[in-house]
């Protein structure tokens, strides 16, 4: 039930699949292995570069991804969109260079984070927003904050719907299916591009919190030197 199928073997329900084993349900699929319910998948094994891969879109060079979109150069993610080149990630958004991110957005070169947003170069850090060189938790700009001020910050910050994208999936997918999305074009994206799209009137409230601190605003989003 194949069509444009070469070199295959065990390929099911599938389109434009060559020099490929065990795929099913799956679109424009070049020499992987192993790749279910997948789109968007070129020379891997699994997606793209990458091992048990399942339920996932623009994947490249990764290892056991499920349920994430836009990962790149990463290790065991799992329901994260762009991340790129980073290990154990789990519910998170935009991460990149960093290591066991759970339930976080905007992580950079980080690692032990844990529901926390704008995180740069922190180790061990839990319940934090836009934090620079810390551990600890419940902080704001790298100040000690309660949980409940947390727990208002953080909803009111997710309320605007944007996190930072390490990677340059959504420009490659624009208006196109994953399957006609060229996915071994993608690549990182550096932090302070990635942060360049925040939205005005989120970056507005953001400078109106009591908490702010401009310097680490910009030490967290690239746009002073580290």
């Amino acid at each position: 039930w194949s069509n444009g199928v070469n070199w295959s073997n065990g390929v099911n329900g599938s389109d434009a699949v060559n020099r490929s084993d065990g795929v099913n349900e799956s679109y424009g699929v070049n020499w992987s292995d192993g790749v279910n319910w997948s789109n968007g998948v070129n020379w891997s094994n699994g997606v793209n570069g990458s091992d048990a891969v399942n339920w996932s879109n623009g994947v490249n060079r990764s290892y056991a991804v499920n349920r994430s979109d836009g990962v790149n150069g990463s290790r065991g993610v799992n329901g994260s969109d762009a991340v790129n080149r980073s290990d154990a990630v789990n519910g998170s958004r935009g991460v990149s260079g960093s290591y066991g991110v759970n339930g976080s957005y905007g992580v950079n070169r980080s690692s032990g984070v844990n529901w926390s947003y704008g995180i740069v170069k922190c180790e061990g850090i839990s319940r934090s927003i836009f934090c620079y060189a810390v551990s600890g938790k419940l902080m704001a700009f790298n100040k000690p904050i309660t949980e409940e001020r947390f727990n208002k910050l953080v909803r009111m910050i997710k309320d605007f719907r944007w996190s930072p994208s390490f990677n340059n999936t959504e420009q490659l997918k624009g208006n196109l299916e994953w399957y006609e999305t060229n996915i071994p074009a993608i690549v990182a994206v550096d932090n302070a591009t990635a942060w360049s799209f925040m939205p005005a009137e989120m970056k507005a409230y953001i400078e109106s919190l009591p908490e702010y601190d401009e310097e680490i605003f910009k030490l967290v989003t690239g746009v002073i030197e580290e």
